[in-house]
């Protein structure tokens, strides 16, 4: 009966445990995320470690560039987390929720989302014709379109980890859309494992709405 699962854990070479091991830790920080604690920061340089080495692999170049973003980003979301914590405490009390702690949410500042999409946009099209142009001249692209959805996901990543670091409810929204168009292209690259974690990140943030929507308090 588990004869084909022991054959197929015992045929992956190093790569195939590394992408596992990435979904797990992956896994984990995006339930960290949900309960909103500073460890996730720590966690997400762990997981973008993993992931440098499994996108880079896989010839998705944006995406292992993009976790270096991750890394800075996870040292400023330490102090952004605790900088909202600490407003949240000197306006609501040290109270606690059914989690064990209060989600400090901000409302979405459109001026920032207004400069983010200025940014987003053209970072988009000039690292989709980078990522063309070296996939065209070294024959890494897996299939035609992937420099295209490469930057797309990558870009749009940027701008929810920045949105979390905010703490802003609509990342959610980001990450879903993401996490969706990404189960796809992991799918067809054959890359298994992390479309599966993607599924569950999919999962876990309608769960993520959720806490937010019932525990959240507005720091603004």
């Amino acid at each position: 009966m588990f004869e084909p699962a022991l054959a197929y854990f015992a045929g992956l070479d190093i790569w195939g445990w590394l992408e596992i091991l990435a979904m797990v830790v992956g896994i984990y920080y995006v339930y960290l995320e949900i309960r909103k604690t500073r460890l996730l920061w720590y966690v997400c340089i762990l997981t973008s470690i993993l992931n440098i080495f499994v996108y880079w692999h896989n010839n998705f170049l944006s995406m292992t560039v993009i976790q270096v973003y991750y890394i800075v980003m996870a040292f400023y979301g330490i102090h952004a987390f605790k900088e909202i914590k600490e407003e949240a405490i000197a306006e609501y009390g040290e109270e606690k929720n059914p989690t064990g702690q209060k989600v400090a949410i901000r409302r979405f500042d459109w001026r920032t989302g207004a400069w983010t999409l200025g940014i987003a946009v053209p970072a988009f099209f000039i690292l989709s014709h980078i990522l063309r142009v070296y996939a065209e001249a070294n024959g890494t692209a897996l299939f035609p379109s992937q420099p295209y959805w490469d930057a797309f996901i990558a870009v749009g990543s940027m701008v929810g980890t920045f949105f979390l670091s905010k703490s802003y409810m609509c990342q959610w929204y980001i990450w879903i859309g993401l996490d969706l168009l990404t189960v796809g292209v992991f799918i067809y690259s054959g890359m298994y494992w992390m479309a599966a974690m993607y599924v569950c990140y999919i999962v876990m943030s309608l769960f993520g709405i959720r806490n937010w929507r019932r525990n959240g308090v507005y720091v603004d």
